[in-house]
């Protein structure tokens, strides 16, 4: 479980926050701070992973308590959550390291995709062997804007179909919606609707069969390089 600490002066969105955390499965809220000395007195104190943090608020501001955690070598990474919007305050905040850069107001579709590539990059840091390109190049690919789903489609339930269909899809088997919905533990009408995204973005291929009784069912494969169409949505 990957352990957040909220750095937020305002009651209201720090409350709202923590929601949004908490709703990402992976990670908890483990402390809440209004300030900087509160924040640097829950880091020397606790077990905590990822800080979510403001840039205006009383004492040192955001931008000045990064620079803290990083000159006293607190093995923390941190999300900025703000309203600054200058290129001098972003720019600042990237050279301080930050993981990744939230303006408010936004969505908690914009939250999850920001606590989702984060424990991306977290489980990769903590194997204990050599990253190869492949996972470096999906980290540093964060920059570059995902392409928008068809409406109606979550990026989080595509991720959970194109997981779970892997399995599936060894050794060009074929599959159905069926054994698929089994497996993902969605509705065959939801599945359907991934799979024949993935079908038209040439992730699958679809084919049919026939039954005893001659009602057609249909059969998907994966094509070869479907992991490479399929990741820019992921």
């Amino acid at each position: 479980m990957i352990q957040v600490l909220l750095v937020e002066d305002d009651p209201m969105v720090a409350e709202v926050n923590r929601l949004y955390v908490d709703r990402v499965p992976g990670f908890r809220t483990a402390a809440s701070a209004r300030d900087g000395a509160a924040a640097l007195e829950a880091l020397r104190t606790r077990r905590i992973d990822l800080v979510l943090l403001d840039i205006g608020m009383p004492g040192p501001d955001g931008l000045d308590l990064l620079a803290a955690i990083r000159a006293s070598d607190l093995a923390v990474d941190v999300i900025f959550v703000t309203a600054a919007r200058d290129t001098r305050t972003i720019s600042r905040a990237l050279k301080l390291g930050a993981m990744d850069y939230l303006i408010k107001p936004f969505e908690f579709e914009r939250m999850r995709q920001a606590l989702e590539h984060y424990a991306q990059t977290h489980r990769m840091m903590s194997l204990d062997r050599p990253a190869s390109q492949d996972e470096l190049d999906r980290v540093f690919a964060r920059s570059a804007a995902a392409p928008d789903l068809p409406k109606g489609l979550d990026r989080g339930t595509l991720g959970s179909v194109w997981e779970a269909l892997g399995p599936l899809a060894q050794g060009e088997r074929s599959f159905t919606c069926e054994d698929l919905a089994r497996r993902v533990g969605l509705s065959r009408v939801s599945v359907r609707k991934y799979l024949e995204f993935l079908c038209t973005i040439q992730v699958l291929r679809r084919g049919s069969a026939y039954g005893a009784i001659g009602r057609p069912l249909h059969l998907y494969q994966l094509q070869a390089g479907g992991g490479e169409a399929v990741r820019p949505f992921l």
